[in-house]
């Protein structure tokens, strides 16, 4: 990883700045099994957010070309919602996923937090009992946010939607564990979902947000390993 990036970032630390802020982050894509672990592709995340606690954070993952024939795959999310002293709250998540160039998922959910109720795909309506809802984006943000508030708690639980509606997801602290960030040792905290079947790993020294996430996508497992990190304007 670019060290002035990480620089940068323990500068933002430094100031003791206990929010989100906007950024950008690019991942290295790897395939993994029991014989290893490949590098198959990327993933770009940004993090977009407004004077009125507006945010629009996005993910795009895809495979280079040269793995299509083992790995063909990509996802692109897009989550809105608002940041509330209550916690963070989404009022659109779209989510494309595309295996063996078949598009396997295309999903569009709209929350109504006023009217207590969302909507899948302009059709399916489900009741919701909390403003606070998240999907599997956003959720990112809210264990960044909620550890940086709360950095000795070792569960966090969220309302996440997705196309089969709205369950309740738990990350658990596993252990300190450290990784190594293009060669640099970091000392992180590892969290499990298995709802979501994802692993996370975050440092505080980084703001919590997401330096390795391993997951559980259909018949693959991925893992996403963070490569480069700029703060946005």
């Amino acid at each position: 990883m670019n060290k002035k990036c990480f620089f940068t970032l323990f500068l933002l630390i430094s100031f003791q700045i206990k929010a989100l802020v906007p950024y950008e982050a690019t991942y290295v894509l790897n395939a993994t099994s029991d014989l290893g672990s490949l590098k198959v592709g990327e993933a770009n995340f940004k993090l977009q957010i407004d004077e009125n606690n507006k945010f629009i954070f996005s993910s795009n993952a895809f495979t280079d070309s040269i793995w299509k024939s083992l790995y063909d795959y990509s996802r692109y999310e897009k989550s809105i919602g608002f940041n509330y002293e209550s916690g963070l709250a989404i009022t659109l998540y779209d989510l494309i996923e595309i295996e063996d160039s078949d598009i396997s998922k295309n999903n569009k959910i709209r929350i109504y937090p006023e009217k207590n109720y969302a909507i899948f795909n302009n059709g399916e309506h489900w009741k919701t009992i909390t403003n606070n809802i998240l999907d599997e984006l956003s959720v990112y943000l809210a264990i960044s946010e909620d550890l940086q508030k709360n950095p000795g708690k070792t569960e966090f639980s969220y309302q996440v939607i997705d196309e089969k509606g709205i369950q309740l997801v738990t990350f658990n602290y596993q252990d300190e564990e450290s990784i190594n960030i293009d060669n640099m040792q970091i000392k992180s905290m590892k969290f499990s979902s298995p709802e979501l079947k994802i692993v996370l790993y975050v440092s505080k020294e980084y703001n919590y947000i997401p330096l390795i996430i391993d997951r559980s996508i259909s018949k693959n497992r991925f893992r996403l390993i963070l490569k480069e990190f700029n703060i946005l304007p």
